[in-house]
């Protein structure tokens, strides 16, 4: 996926919405909802690399923080649009938990030490979705996860009874799943960060609304998987080569 994820465009398209003067009035604060949709795509894809998690959760505030004010310069000059777009805004950054947290800090970041205090890691016998088995075996938040499973597997030599609760069948393997928070936040990162992004969209749905275009489809895009997809990091034939090193 490119940085200008193609799927809005692609959208427009697809809904017989085309460029039009309305889009041209917020063509950048459109890019810059396009560059945190790619942001939090980023999101999922490292949510087993606490570092790489970090900074993409950082760029995705940052790139969100900023339309709301690229929407009040680009339009301030708009007929009667600030006055109907300051409750609006003010709603937005308000009422959506992650839009007021980063208001209270301008220049929100998202910290180490913010990450872990309801942050969990653990290892689990795994059948689809379904935890079949969680295996009393410590793992830090920010330990790699392919380093944790090795140490899990080295540990697991030393105990028979584990070693056979190991044993995998054809759809039932070894798994490191992880649920990251942030300090202030009940839900879990993924969910979290896609119901601000929403919040947005509606909220530039609203705007092109205001000046007589179409919305834009509610709810997420269909490239948005299930997030156990990115939360259960899953560890094939393992077993088999503990038994072999063993």
């Amino acid at each position: 996926m490119s940085k200008s994820c193609a799927f809005c465009r692609q959208l427009w398209l697809a809904l017989g919405i085309h460029m039009n003067c309305a889009h041209d009035k917020i063509e950048a604060a459109l890019d810059r909802w396009q560059e945190s949709h790619w942001y939090l795509h980023q999101i999922e894809g490292n949510y087993h690399d606490s570092d790489a998690l970090r900074y993409s959760m950082n760029a995705f505030i940052r790139s969100l923080r900023e339309i709301p004010d690229m929407i009040t310069m680009a339009l301030q000059n708009e007929d009667s649009f600030p006055e109907w777009h300051k409750p609006v805004k003010a709603e937005l950054e308000l009422n959506d938990p992650l839009f007021s947290k980063i208001i209270q800090h301008r220049r929100h970041i998202v910290h180490k030490s913010m990450l872990k205090p309801e942050s969990k890691a653990f290892v689990a016998s795994i059948r689809g979705y379904t935890i079949k088995m969680q295996f009393g075996f410590y793992v830090d938040p920010f330990e790699d996860s392919d380093l944790a499973i090795k140490r899990f597997i080295e540990f697991s030599k030393k105990e028979p009874i584990l070693m056979q609760a190991l044993a995998p069948d054809e759809i039932q393997v070894l798994a490191l799943i992880r649920e990251w928070h942030i300090e202030g936040f009940d839900e879990e990162i993924i969910e979290s960060f896609r119901n601000a992004w929403i919040r947005v969209t509606t909220y530039l749905s609203d705007i092109l609304e205001f000046f007589g275009e179409e919305r834009f489809p509610e709810g997420l895009p269909p490239c948005f998987r299930e997030i156990r997809d990115f939360r259960y990091k899953k560890y094939h034939g393992l077993f088999q080569e503990s038994q072999t090193d063993a």
